[in-house]
């Protein structure tokens, strides 16, 4: 029987957007009038890799053209427009595949590590999470290729594949709800893939090194015939034993198929798979006191957790598992319909599916000797989005200004099913000196309760960027969204998850939110920028409370300020910003089996950053970043599940450091040897919303030496090379990093 409600709810919002390629085509026979200014720029046609339609509105996709100086390079995820850094009024920070490449930044936490003003680390063992200017990843909206990822807007964290295949990442700090809505309140990463080239060209990469680690990864690109058809197609894998008994394996691929339909329009298909393996980490035991007994002052680092207790111990049990299988399917379509008019209209789907048993809390009995009392949790995750967009750029002059006027329609929706069972403290023992990673007894398999959420987003918006002169732009931007949620939560039995009865308890909720920016940019002479802009943002809360009801939507807003610096003929750029930010209706976790959560209050942050990019001399580059964030909770009262008011007015959010710096230079001779030193610090962070203990502070440092011998290159890096000894997560509990690693690359192009 035809479901209307299914029809009407999922599945024409998707058939609106898929119409707009239909409608598109009969354009196609009908091309605008040539003009003085064609789609392939005369830069690009001595580049046989570069696209013809390099200026179509083909975002988080297009090719870039090498350059020295920040401020030239030109992204998309600022402002969904292809405009140079320096017309971007907000901070953003693009880490390019050179810089990928040279610090065998294979996972995304790596990747991030040099980027100031983030926190990123991994929980549990596989389960990636960050902080950015004080928020945690619930706020910061997560891009693959311009599509939504929304797990951080879930579930705070994510399990993520490795970097095979990826060109760039571009991380936007600030609000922008205003352009990609949900979840964009501290700020949007954007990974993006590698394009085809319209050369035949061939790449591979092997790496070997510390704790057993494997890797491997192949591409291809070229023509399909002719170079109006293109493809591209990455492979890679990677296993590591770990050096805790943590490792992992992550297999992934990806294809690209770019058509150029005609010289207006052009056709991309992509899709990637992946299928990755985690040992799961819970930690080290902490310590029952981490503060000198009547003072605020920490204990030394080796009594944040208990004495005796080894840096390598492990707790888990072999039992334990993350298995996380993701697939991304996108079909988008790029026009110049006129001289004045572009079209950007795609469809996603990214499913993802990820399974986890493992221990998370450890905790020392007190009635047994030197004995760690155990909990464990068992879920399953099965995420089915969807989205699509169209958007519209258009050009025109009114009453002697120039406007560029971004607009768009955004409809997503996503099946989020859940099945869980929580096993309390003491479920399993281990002795706490000399823990062995062992088989427990059988624990049930089945799961114990099911939740099911379901979530549909209606948005239209708008993003005006006026050219008043030749030293004054304006944006102005604006947007609407329709948010409806709907969830139900089932209780189960036996090994086949059967549901008890057919009342389970379900709750329904619309939030109707409009949010906007303003900014200015203001460049006098050609070698300063400077600019500011307020910006709102929202995001919608998917859980529940401690007694089941609905919570009302997170918003917040910032107002931000900063300038950019180009001198000495360009190779010298010095960008800096101070931002004030806050952020009302707070949600926050209370109890961790089962997970509660509470709308606790409101959070203020505000800070400074800066950095820079020189090139000294030809072949040497030296970048360098500080980022300072106080935040503080302005308003955290709630009550936790045994009726215990809590009060954390005053304190600092956990997983924030105050003061982060990175710097790195790099050099390469004439005869193609290179070497590069960089070093990374991070302040102390709070362990928890009470602030009941802190993770001391951190300075590593890494090196590199690599040789270009023809179209190969031979690379050494040696990561943490102090060795030193530092914490990285305090979830779930305080968990050590990694000390020195070497690891010996191979790679070539063809």
């Amino acid at each position: 029987m035809f479901n209307t409600s299914l029809f009407f709810r999922r599945l024409l919002p998707g058939a609106v957007c898929l119409s707009f390629f239909i409608f598109a085509f009969p354009a196609l026979s009908q091309e605008p009038p040539e003009t003085d200014s064609p789609t392939e720029s005369p830069d690009n046609q001595a580049d046989p890799n570069q696209n013809d339609s390099e200026d179509l509105e083909n975002p988080e996709l297009y090719e870039s053209a090498p350059v020295i100086v920040e401020g030239d390079r030109r992204g998309r995820t600022g402002m969904k427009q292809d405009l140079p850094l320096r017309e971007i009024p907000a901070t953003v920070n693009v880490i390019d595949a050179e810089e990928l490449q040279a610090r065998a930044a294979d996972e995304w936490i790596p990747a991030l590590a040099y980027t100031p003003g983030i926190f990123a680390h991994q929980n549990y063992g596989g389960f990636n999470t960050m902080t950015m200017r004080g928020l945690d990843s619930r706020n910061v909206l997560l891009l693959r290729n311009g599509t939504r990822d929304d797990t951080f807007l879930l579930v705070n964290s994510s399990p993520m594949t490795s970097m095979v295949g990826v060109e760039r990442i571009e991380v936007l700090k600030g609000p922008n709800s205003v352009l990609y809505g949900q979840g964009a309140m501290a700020g949007v990463i954007n990974i993006i893939s590698k394009r085809p080239g319209r050369a035949a060209e061939y790449e591979f990469s092997a790496t070997g090194g510390s704790f057993g680690t494997r890797r491997a990864s192949v591409g291809a690109t070229g023509p399909i015939g002719t170079e109006s058809l293109r493809y591209r197609v990455d492979a890679g894998a990677s296993k590591t034993e770990g050096w805790r008994e943590n490792g992992n394996e992550l297999k992934s691929g990806a294809a690209t198929i770019e058509w150029d339909i005609t010289k207006n329009h052009m056709l991309t298909l992509f899709g990637a798979t992946s299928y990755d393996v985690f040992e799961t980490d819970a930690g080290l035991p902490r310590a029952n006191n981490t503060f000198i007994p009547g003072t605020n002052e920490a204990l030394s680092t080796n009594y944040l957790v208990e004495p005796g207790v080894f840096r390598d111990n492990n707790y888990n049990t072999e039992d334990d598992y993350l298995r996380s299988r993701a697939s991304q399917f996108r079909v988008q379509l790029d026009s110049r319909l006129a001289d004045f008019l572009k079209l950007r209209a795609f469809v996603a789907h990214n499913p993802q599916d990820y399974y986890y048993f493992a221990v998370e809390s450890l905790s020392i009995s007190q009635t047994q000797d030197r004995t760690i009392e155990r909990d464990h949790f068992h879920f399953e995750t099965k995420r089915r989005p969807f989205q699509g967009t169209l958007e519209l750029d258009w050009a025109f002059e009114t009453f002697g200004l120039e406007h560029q006027l971004l607009t768009g329609y955004e409809y997503h929706w996503i099946d989020d099913r859940r099945r869980r069972r929580f096993f309390p403290g003491g479920t399993s023992t281990v002795d706490l000196f000399n823990p062995e990673i062992d088989l427990i007894l059988p624990l049930p398999e089945n799961h114990t309760n099911a939740t099911q959420l379901y979530q549909q987003l209606h948005s239209g918006y708008a993003q005006d960027i006026i050219t008043v002169n030749d030293q004054l732009k304006l944006v102005l931007g604006a947007r609407y969204d329709i948010w409806l949620r709907e969830t139900r939560s089932d209780t189960l039995f036996d090994l086949n998850d059967r549901i008890t009865s057919e009342f389970g308890t379900s709750d329904r909720s619309i939030a109707k939110e409009i949010t906007y920016r303003a900014a200015a940019i203001y460049q006098p002479v050609k070698w300063y920028q400077a600019y500011a802009g307020f910006s709102t943002a929202f995001t919608p809360v998917t859980v529940l409370d401690i007694n089941r009801n609905k919570l009302s939507p997170e918003t917040g807003e910032q107002t931000e300020i900063g300038q950019r610096i180009e001198i000495l003929n360009g190779r010298a750029a010095i960008n800096s910003a101070i931002f004030v930010a806050r952020k009302d209706d707070v949600v926050v976790q209370i109890q961790n089996s089962p997970r509660r959560f509470a709308q606790a209050g409101k959070l203020f942050t505000q800070g400074y950053e800066i950095s820079a990019e020189l090139n000294p001399v030809e072949n040497w580059t030296l970048t360098a970043g500080y980022a300072h964030t106080d935040a503080e909770w302005k308003s955290f009262v709630t009550t936790n599940s045994s009726g215990e008011v809590l009060d954390y007015t005053g304190n600092r959010p956990r997983n924030v450091p105050r003061d982060t710096v990175t710097a790195w230079s790099q050099y390469k001779f004439d005869f193609g040897l290179g070497l590069g030193l960089g070093g990374r610090y991070v302040s102390e962070t709070e362990g928890d919303n009470a602030n009941s203990f802190e993770l001391p502070p951190y300075g590593v440092y890494d090196a590199l030496v690599f040789y270009d011998w023809n179209q190969f290159r031979f690379q050494v890096n040696w990561l943490n090379f102090t060795d030193k000894e530092y914490f990285v997560s305090p979830t779930p509990n305080p968990t050590p990093a990694a000390p020195s690693q070497i690891y010996f690359t191979v790679s070539g192009k063809f």
